[in-house]
Parts: structure tokens; sequence; C-alpha cells
């Protein structure tokens, strides 16, 4: 029994989960929240969204993972195609309630949003030229949006969001690369399969690169740091400031 659970668990990527969940948190205090118990729904439905995205993805890639990646749960026969769809069903729709009930209304939005382009990515677009790599790294980089929108100021989250839609970026064009001999057979026309393994890889380093470029141009800016102090009656640490 233990092991089936471990199995469910290993398809959803709970390391990525956590991620995604911490970058939803993130925007929430970079936007100015303050209140743990206000940001934590959106980090816990980032949290199942997230896992569900992985599990779709695997349901509709089990051909080309057992070239790829043999030894995941679907095409290692660890886990159904039946099991995959049920688990990806109960989750969504936990996290869609779940979004819909305790969200803002444009936060749940934005959460009903991920899990469409999410499922678009996996069964259509990740095939797609181009196409599928800027859809995820949308959707990653729009984590931190949750966040923003949570405390109502996205303006002060574009900055990450510019910074890791360029990683998630590059990060699938690597992971393509990795990927392009299942892919190539599957007919997945990812950067990879279209322009070569090496030539996708520079278009890769490129955009890392840049982002390293990038990062310290925030610090540049100036930050006017206003108040720093402990509350008294939480015990938290606030800092209260601003990007000039």
């Amino acid at each position: 029994m233990l092991m089936r659970l471990l199995v469910f668990v290993e398809i959803a990527r709970p390391h990525n989960m956590f991620l995604a969940a911490f970058a939803a948190a993130a925007g929430y205090f970079i936007a100015g929240g303050r209140s743990a118990a206000e940001g934590a729904p959106v980090a816990l439905f980032t949290f199942f969204v997230t896992g569900a995205g992985y599990i779709i993805n695997d349901y509709f890639d089990v051909g080309i993972d057992r070239i790829n990646k043999p030894s995941r749960p679907l095409p290692s026969g660890r886990m159904s195609g039946r099991e995959a769809a049920a688990l990806y069903a109960v989750v969504t729709t936990v996290a869609t309630i779940g979004a819909i009930v305790f969200l803002p209304r444009s936060v749940a939005a934005l959460v009903v949003a991920w899990e469409f382009g999410l499922f678009v990515y996996a069964r259509w677009a990740k095939r797609m030229f181009v196409v599928g790599n800027v859809l995820v790294a949308a959707i990653a980089a729009s984590v931190f949006v949750a966040g923003g929108l949570l405390a109502g100021d996205v303006g002060s989250v574009l900055v990450p969001v510019v910074l890791a839609f360029v990683f998630n970026l590059s990060r699938e064009i690597v992971k393509g690369a990795e990927d392009v001999d299942g892919d190539r057979l599957a007919g997945a026309r990812t950067a990879a399969v279209v322009v070569g393994r090496d030539r996708a890889l520079s278009w890769a380093y490129a955009l890392l690169l840049l982002l390293a470029a990038a990062i310290p141009l925030p610090a540049f800016g100036g930050v006017a740091v206003k108040d720093v102090h402990l509350t008294e009656q939480t015990g938290y640490l606030v800092l209260d400031g601003r990007v000039e």
C-alpha cells in the first residue's frame, strides 16, 4: 500500500510542486502581503495544479517516455493510464473547487487558466515548435502573478515574472534537447527536433546568459527600505520597502 502511494506521489513531482507553491507565496509577500493565513491558500492550490500538470503530461507522453524516461511510473508499468487519469481528475477538481471557494475571483480565474493551459500543453502544444516552450514558461512565471493579485499589487512582481519566464523558457529548451530521440520518433516538433540539439542548446545558453546579466538590474535601480520592525502581535519580521 505504501509503495502504491509513493508512486502516486512520484508522478506529481513533489519537489516541483513545492517550488511552485513557494513562488506563489513569494509573489504574495513581494507584493506587500503580510498574512501567512491569507497567503497559504494560493500556495496550496498552486501546489495542487502543478502536480496535476505533471500527471496529465505523463499521461499523454507515455509513448515518448518509454524511450526517454522508461523508469517513470507510467512507462515502467507501476501505474496504469486509468489510475493516472483518475488521479488527475481528483487533484484538478480539488484545486478548482478550493480556488473558487477560498480565493478572490481574479486569483481563482488564474488558477483555472493554469489548469486549462497545462492540459493544452500536454495534449497539443508541447509538440509544436516553440509554442509549447513559451506556454509552459508563461504559466510557470505567472505563479508570481497569483501572489501579486492576492496582495493587490501585481506591478511589484513584474521583475520576478520576467526573470522566471526567461529561466523556464531556457529550461524547457534544454529538456527538449535531452528528450530529442523520443520526441523525434513521436513526431513532436520541439526546438531540438526542428533545428537540431546543438542549436537548441545554444538558444538556451543565450537565454541563460541574458538572465544572468539581468538579475542584478533591480538592485541597480535602488531599493528603499522604509521600515524594518518586529511586530509585537505576531513576532514576524516585517520589511516595508519599495523598488524605485
